[in-house]
């Protein structure tokens, strides 16, 4: 003869209590994916993340390039990486620089990084250029923009349109319309 048996009503009590602090606890509206703009789409394989550190090694095992990013989507079609308030850090040794900016975009294949809005850039020594958009090839060390651009020295201070810059050589060219104040 087949018996069946029923939980205890005590049982049954606490998975009851159990379901309701699920239900009640449960999120109201669907919790928030990290604030991407995703331009309208989301396809299979994109990826998203949030508080986002990438860090890039010499040969020698030692931190060569640093990227921060407090929200990332990378899209494998494109093979890019989308970012939202960036800054980069270059460490190599005579060869330092800062960047910053609003958005930043890293190209899988070249691994160029373009940063647009409100940038700021820091090199040795004691150089600072601020523009709305900059493109930086961290195999080269060249950093580049056609836009209008602020370039500061000390005291100094010059404005023009369009950048060259070598990280390499600590060369920065404004490349036309420069005007500027020199305090010798």
């Amino acid at each position: 003869m087949l018996r069946l048996r029923l939980p205890s009503l005590g049982f049954t009590v606490l998975l009851m209590c159990l379901a309701g602090l699920v239900w009640w606890s449960w999120p109201q509206r669907p919790l928030s994916l990290p604030q991407i703009d995703w331009h309208g789409q989301i396809h299979k394989g994109d990826q998203a993340a949030e508080d986002v550190v990438m860090r890039q090694y010499d040969a020698a095992g030692k931190l060569d390039l640093l990227a921060t990013a407090h929200t990332a989507y990378h899209e494998p079609r494109r093979d890019q990486t989308i970012l939202k308030d960036v800054a980069v850090k270059r460490f190599r040794p005579g060869q330092e620089l800062n960047l910053s900016a609003n958005q930043g975009k890293v190209d899988g294949s070249s691994h160029l990084i373009t940063l647009w809005g409100n940038v700021i850039g820091t090199m040795k020594p004691d150089t600072r250029f601020l523009t709305e958009r900059v493109h930086y090839n961290p195999q080269t060390g060249i950093i580049s923009t056609q836009d209008p651009v602020r370039l500061e020295h000390g005291q100094d201070w010059m404005t023009g349109m369009g950048l060259w810059a070598s990280v390499k050589t600590e060369e920065v060219n404004i490349l036309r319309n420069v005007r500027g104040v020199y305090a010798p």
